[in-house]
């Protein structure tokens, strides 16, 4: 047996499905299911079957389960310990984050922790996405950290390290372009458009809609933050989201909103890690570094603003 196929039981042991499992350790349906299938013949047992076209795990696949995370917990033990017996000062960190903090945050981030001779052999790898995404590829561990919104995932832990400002966007000619600021009653009954419901920016308007006393009247979805402003220069709808520098390429025009709503807004950002991992050293240095410059400063609504103090 190999620790893939250990990995592709493990996951869909706890999803129990094919598509979603797959989706979740980034391989195609067809490899998950000829992983499992070898593995079941190796073993000589059934780990899965099918109860009402549902997938359900069997009493075997019950019974060698905990032994199968402690293959996996201990396989990482070793690839960590073997990271520990080499050069600390170098490595290779994969990091993920939201798009919208390629811009402005994460640059000036990454230019601090660089000016310590001491960093100058560490590399990073990123990946951009949305934070369901983000998160998944925590928990398999394809990212080593997350800077993202807050998962919903009580095997993530993390700390918030700044606050995004959300910013109305709307066409040049609609009634609101002209004004200095607005409040969320004046979009009530304005149709939104959203990054979908996987981005937990999403859901986080929503909620401070509902705080407001309406429901935010989503009507479209775009895969990313950069796609928004064509949709909203089109006229299809207006949008909340922090800014980036593309949407000056837009027909659009910025509009904040009052303090109050401001400050309702106000997203948090996080560094975000798997609970009970081990990370390597060079990772481990790095969410230090992050924690002990960021944390005990007060958080400033602007990114720019708030590295900028450090």
């Amino acid at each position: 047996m190999t620790i893939q196929q250990l990995k592709c039981f493990v996951v869909m042991s706890e999803v129990l499905h094919y598509t979603k499992a797959a989706e979740k350790l980034h391989v195609s349906q067809p490899s998950l299911s000829y992983s499992i299938s070898e593995l079941e013949k190796e073993l000589g047992l059934s780990l899965f079957k099918r109860i009402d076209n549902k997938t359900a795990i069997t009493r075997y696949g019950k019974e060698i389960l905990p032994s199968a995370k402690a293959v996996l917990y201990h396989e990482e033990s070793i690839r960590v310990r073997c990271y520990e017996l080499t050069d600390q000062s170098a490595g290779i960190i994969n990091l993920g984050n939201i798009y919208s903090l390629s811009f402005d945050f994460l640059p000036m981030l990454l230019e601090r922790f660089y000016a310590y001779p001491e960093n100058v052999q560490v590399s990073l790898n990123f990946f951009q996405g949305i934070n369901k995404t983000l998160a998944n590829m925590l928990m398999d561990g394809s990212l080593d950290l997350v800077i993202s919104g807050w998962p919903q995932n009580g095997e993530i832990e993390g700390e918030c390290i700044t606050v995004q400002e959300l910013k109305l966007l709307v066409p040049l000619s609609h009634r609101l372009a002209g004004r200095d600021e607005v409040t969320l009653e004046d979009i009530k009954d304005e149709p939104l458009i959203s990054v979908g419901e996987n981005a937990n920016i999403t859901s986080h308007i929503a909620e401070c809609a509902k705080l407001r006393g309406f429901a935010a009247n989503f009507v479209l979805e775009v895969a990313e933050c950069s796609a928004v402003g064509a949709f909203v220069s089109s006229g299809m709808g207006v949008a909340i989201l922090p800014i980036i520098p593309s949407y000056s390429n837009n027909n659009v025009r910025i509009v904040p909103f009052a303090a109050a709503d401001r400050a309702l807004l106000d997203r948090k950002i996080f560094l975000l890690w798997r609970k009970e991992r081990h990370l390597p050293p060079v990772v481990r240095r790095f969410r230090q570094f992050v924690l002990r410059d960021l944390r005990n400063r007060e958080v400033s609504s602007d990114p720019i603003a708030a590295m900028q103090t450090l």
